[in-house]
């Protein structure tokens, strides 16, 4: 099955490289940057990775100047240093705070202190709060409370030299919640009710529901030297040492090390690139007795990642071209290499029109425990996820714009993937018969597996005042040896619109439609489970009253839909914010 893949993978790239160039014209390019898919905020506990849908819009237009050739030979005239009014310093304030309160028992503020034109240094404090005490219905029709509280503190501070830039960086963030989803496991006292466990052993299911308080706490510091030479012939770097702490509730912490390293060697009209990185990880088991032998499992485990992919960059006018591979060693009591090829290239089709790119490339995804966590919050803390290792991903595309108000790209992505994890509740089966009770705690299987995905963005500015954004994704799972691709959607579609009335208001509008999902359950048929699609409609406003006061105002999920982010965990329905901020 594989080597058809890769003979396909192999054709499509070959079709993209076909199309031919045409002659250059004098327009404006906007490079649009990869698609990031967006739904609504309005959820609770957890969001998705990098789906946020409260930003403001405000694209960025980058012009590009076309040179033309200078008729006959070209006169020097010495310049005139060209007179400068005095002009007034606008007033920049170094502090903020906002607040703001919501339905769901919601309450949030920030406060925020910068430094203000300092050419040698840049420093920032920030500190914010969020909680939330609200129910939420569950969908056998109980209500549950679904408490939130989220604290986050940070310290920024930057350096400047000549060619250089010192970097420090500290944040602390706190997330505090509760299994609040369903369950189906009989849990009362001296019910005569037995679930079998992986070990063979029969138990009663108040041994099999954890406490419903968890936590997750993260402290990272960042140091770093950043090269900034202004001769695109100097040797150009970025180098790092990060380190970051992670415990939660359950008492399982993590620490990792890791020192990095990007660098860049120009030499004639190449360059070559190396960047790679060194990192520890360690995680603990708690300390003292388990006292729920029969639901966890707790493991400790040290892993360290060796990265190196150097490449070489071959700049062109009509032609760039990146020739390297990426290799990484994981040795975790065992030792594995992962290499895969990197090979890119953009290609100008219509100069100022539209560009194509095409290439192969791979990398290592380290299940790392605080990621995994993050990712999916009512994962069972006694599960270490493994690595997974994309060996190859090939990817075409196109981007440019129609005119300096529309810019547009669209991307096809085709890889192989190993060990890839997906997320299942807990099943145990009850009294050794077919009848399987479900907790809200979740734990991972993994396949190999390859994925299409087809994406597109659309950026369109009319006037001025008014931006308009259509994002979309379809996902094309094929998998080896599982039933389905567990809690992952087949597309994704986004539209944001935001205008600008006057000085004072702006106003923000996003559409959002999300793809069935199916969620592993043996007591459906065919142990399928469907999580529905969800269309997810959100309002906002901001109005600034004067140079130091706003105010803004947020309703979400207008349609009240019921979604599923995993299965038994509904999030938030139809939900508002308000609020004020102001600088001083």
């Amino acid at each position: 099955m594989k080597t058809i893949n890769i003979f396909t993978l192999f054709a499509i790239l070959l079709i993209a490289v076909g199309v031919k160039a045409q002659e250059p014209l004098s327009q404006d390019v906007r490079v649009v940057r990869e698609f990031d898919p967006t739904v609504s905020d309005a959820m609770k506990i957890n969001r998705m990775p990098d789906r946020e849908d409260t930003l403001e819009i405000n694209p960025q237009f980058n012009y590009r100047v076309v040179g033309q050739p200078l008729s006959g030979t070209p006169e020097v005239e010495p310049l005139s240093a060209a007179r400068l009014a005095r002009q007034r310093k606008g007033e920049l304030y170094p502090s903020y705070v906002r607040a703001g309160l919501g339905n769901y028992e919601t309450l949030f503020g920030d406060v925020l202190y910068n430094i203000t034109r300092n050419e040698k240094f840049a420093f920032a404090l920030a500190l914010g709060q969020e909680s939330s005490w609200g129910d939420i219905e569950l969908e056998d029709g109980t209500s549950s409370d679904a408490p939130l509280h989220k604290t986050n503190g940070g310290v920024y501070l930057r350096h400047f030299f000549d060619d250089k830039t010192v970097e420090f960086d500290m944040d602390f963030n706190r997330r505090a919640y509760e299994y609040y989803g369903l369950h189906t496991i009989d849990a009362a006292e001296g019910s005569t009710v037995f679930y079998e466990t992986p070990d063979g052993s029969l138990v009663r299911g108040n041994a099999l529901i954890p406490d419903r308080k968890q936590r997750q706490t993260a402290f990272d510091l960042h140091l770093g030297l950043l090269g900034q030479q202004s001769d695109v012939d100097d040797t150009r770097y970025h180098l790092g040492f990060d380190y970051g702490a992670f415990d939660n509730y359950t008492g399982v912490g993590e620490n990792r090390f890791s020192l990095w390293g990007d660098v860049k060697l120009p030499f004639g009209g190449l360059a070559l690139h190396l960047d790679g990185d060194v990192t520890y990880n360690q995680v603990n088991a708690p300390k003292g007795e388990n006292e729920m032998p029969s639901l966890w499992t707790f493991e400790e485990r040290e892993q360290i990642f060796l990265t190196l992919n150097p490449k070489m960059v071959i700049p062109g006018d009509k032609l760039s071209v990146e020739v390297g591979v990426n290799a990484t060693g994981e040795f975790s009591g065992t030792e594995e290499f992962f290499l895969s090829p990197h090979v890119k290239g953009d290609l100008v089709i219509a100069e100022g029109i539209v560009s194509t790119f095409l290439g192969m490339t791979g990398e290592v995804r380290p299940g790392y425990y605080r990621d995994m966590m993050e990712e999916n919050p009512f994962l069972s803390p006694d599960v270490l996820v493994e690595t997974a290792h994309s060996n190859i991903r090939g990817f075409a595309g196109v981007k440019g714009n129609f005119s300096s108000a529309t810019s547009f790209t669209a991307r096809l992505d085709y890889e192989f993937i190993e060990n890839e994890h997906f997320y299942v509740n807990r099943f145990f089966s009850q009294n050794a018969a077919s009848n399987y009770g479900m907790s809200n705690l979740f734990d991972v299987i993994y396949d190999d597996v390859t994925l299409l995905t087809l994406s597109g963005e659309l950026l369109v500015r009319p006037v001025r005042e008014l931006d308009i954004v259509l994002k979309g994704a379809y996902y094309g799972w094929e998998m080896d040896v599982l039933a389905q691709a567990w809690h992952k959607p087949e597309m994704e579609i986004g539209l944001r619109a935001g205008y600008q009335f006057n000085e004072e208001l702006r106003l923000d509008a996003a559409f959002n439609l999300y793809g069935d999902r199916k969620a592993y359950d043996p007591n459906e048929v065919n142990g399928v489970k469907m999580l529905k699609s969800v269309a997810d409609f959100n309002l906002g406003g901001n109005y600034q009253l004067n140079k130091r006061m706003h105010f803004f105002a947020r309703i979400q999920n207008i349609f009240a839909a019921k979604y599923y982010q995993w299965s038994g965990y509904p999030m938030q329905g139809i939900n508002f914010r308000v609020g004020a901020g102001y600088s001083f």
